[in-house]
């Protein structure tokens, strides 16, 4: 994909960006030769009218100069600026839609200095690129045209000049251009470890791990800093290239032109005129020169936009709407393993719920219970005809219709910087504050939300409230919306005894007739539930209701005992 495709819908923008830079490098080339004739036919001959008549000319092309350069100046922000927000958007909006193990290969770190520093590179390429890269040929062009026009024998200066720009323009890019992809990367791992030090702060301080933690980031800012001080050398050589080059050739000019206004060949106006040309065409030389440094830079953010814009998504469901409210979910034979997997997280499941019922899902870590549910939610996909919804096969259904017909408290609660009438909008935009009041009683959330519950702010994860308040908060976000599915996912595991007993007794009540699916640690969560079904290893240890599991299944009494169930035999 050619992400500066993108620009073709701002085409006539960028037309009047060139038109007005044409008109603004018009306007500068112009201005040496007017400003030679006031010298060479005005002063010279101290003809006071002229001057005036051709400074009057000079003004106007000055005040049109300014103009055309503002304008063009004002377009082409505007164009980049557009340009960067639709590119920006193109990222966010893919990054939305790849899936678990498609972030994964990317790596987070890596997927946020994609869309900021590679994108603002890419945006400073394009708006130098606007105007800079089409004034630079023109006034080049221009520039040795209006020289040549001045005086042949002093443009010598020219074919001296151009190659030593040109070789060190070649050796700079031949240099720099390996570095720029690794330079992006080591920049990935220093958000990487950004965001690792933030987001596991807790573990690290627990830990005491401060200073280990600042020795990795001190290690991978090293890292970066030689790195980009060797790219920085490269770039920054050619300046005093430039700079040496552009100042030999003013002193030639000067040197051989003195000789030429000695024998009346040309004029100190004229001279004073190529001067400025010959400054004008070898400043466009060292104009393009850094914008040709740019490109290996910018190709190289390009190729890792392009990465992820390119990148062909792992996608779940089929194409055919769900357009009933959920009423049966079955498993036959379900097996699943995970993308790259040697073996089978789930292997051989079978279960059927059905509207007003209650399936309660058990066993140890890592029986697969989550990702029973992360098959339902279309996170992954199962085999064919292994897991129905409604007697359809969940992979011809289309994910959207799926999930907006189900209810999700995840087993890690995760909240938004927003107030707790917002968080809980997530669930449902158009839940009024009413329901949002109710859903925080049922789940026993009011109470530590204060007077004004709706209005409470929760900061970003729920930083600001206990393990319990996050769980029951949740609860009351996935209460908010009006679903046909409801899946709790470990989501009592935080509460006292007495809370989850209240909680389960509203539950029962208000889901008396929708599918609920509960993932529990405690064998009291699932009490008293139609049926429960027990995991070990992947597999289906049990399948039953509480008194059936208890005389037939071995696995589950053990559980039920250790918990303090009691079991006569």
């Amino acid at each position: 994909m050619n992400i500066f495709k993108g620009l073709n819908k701002y085409k006539i923008r960028i037309l009047v960006v060139i038109l007005l830079t044409f008109g603004n490098a018009l306007g500068e080339l112009f201005l040496p030769r007017l400003m030679s004739l006031v010298i060479d036919k005005g002063v010279a001959y101290g003809d006071t009218n002229y001057v005036l008549r051709m400074g009057g000319v000079m003004i106007i092309v000055v005040i049109f100069t300014v103009l055309c350069r503002g304008s063009a100046a004002y377009h082409s922000s505007k164009t980049t600026m557009a340009f960067s927000r639709d590119l920006r958007y193109k990222l966010f909006r893919k990054i939305n839609y790849l899936s678990f193990d498609d972030v994964e290969s990317f790596s987070i770190s890596s997927l946020i200095t994609r869309t900021t520093d590679d994108v603002n590179q890419v945006e400073q390429m394009v708006l130098m690129g606007l105007r800079p890269l089409v004034r630079g040929p023109l006034m080049f062009i221009g520039g040795l045209i209006m020289a040549l026009s001045t005086n042949v024998k002093l443009s010598i200066v020219f074919p001296i000049a151009i190659p030593f720009i040109a070789f060190g323009l070649f050796y700079v890019i031949k240099k720099g251009l390996p570095y720029f992809p690794v330079l992006q990367q080591r920049l990935d791992k220093l958000n990487e470890l950004f965001r690792r030090r933030l987001t596991g702060l807790r573990v690290i301080r627990a830990f005491s791990k401060d200073e280990y933690e600042e020795d990795l980031f001190d290690d991978a800012n090293k890292s970066y800093k030689r790195l980009a001080v060797r790219v920085n050398k490269l770039l920054v050589t050619i300046r005093p290239i430039l700079g040496t080059v552009l100042n030999f050739g003013i002193i030639f000019v000067l040197y051989f032109g003195a000789k030429l206004i000695d024998i009346r060949e040309l004029g100190i106006g004229e001279l004073m005129a190529y001067i400025q040309y010959i400054t004008q065409v070898l400043i466009a030389m060292i104009m393009m020169s850094f914008l040709l440094t740019m490109v290996p830079r910018t190709m190289a953010s390009v190729s890792r936009i392009n990465e992820v814009l390119e990148y062909e998504t792992t996608k779940t469901g089929g194409e055919e709407i769900l357009d009933e409210d959920i009423y049966k979910i079955e498993a036959k034979n379900l097996n699943f393993a995970y993308p790259d997997a040697n073996q089978c997280v789930l292997k051989d499941i079978n279960f059927e719920v059905n509207k007003g019922e209650t399936l309660g899902i058990i066993g140890g870590t890592g029986s697969g219970k989550s990702t029973l549910l992360r098959l339902l939610l279309q996170f992954y996909e199962p085999g064919d005809n292994e897991l129905l919804i409604n007697g359809i096969d969940i992979k011809k259904l289309k994910n959207k219709s799926v999930r907006e017909k189900l209810s999700y408290v995840p087993q890690e609660n995760f909240f938004f910087s927003k107030s707790a009438r917002e968080n809980l909008m997530y669930s449902d935009k158009d839940a009024k504050d009413d329901k949002m009041l109710k859903s925080l009683q049922e789940a026993r959330a009011i109470d530590y939300l204060g007077d004004e519950p709706l209005d409470k702010e929760i900061a970003r994860g729920g930083a600001n409230l206990s393990g319990g308040q996050k769980q029951r908060l949740s609860i009351a976000r996935a209460l908010t919306r009006n679903a046909s599915v409801y899946v709790f996912d470990d989501s009592f595991s935080a509460l006292d005894y007495k809370t989850d007993y209240e909680l389960r007794q509203v539950l029962k009540n208000t889901l008396s007739d929708k599918i609920v699916i509960v993932v529990a640690q405690r064998v009291a969560t699932i009490l008293n539930v139609d049926k429960i079904l027990v995991l070990e290893d992947g597999e289906v240890a049990g399948y039953g209701s509480h008194d059936e599991l208890m005389k037939t299944n071995e696995v589950y009494r053990e559980i039920a005992v250790s918990q303090g169930q009691k079991y006569e035999e």
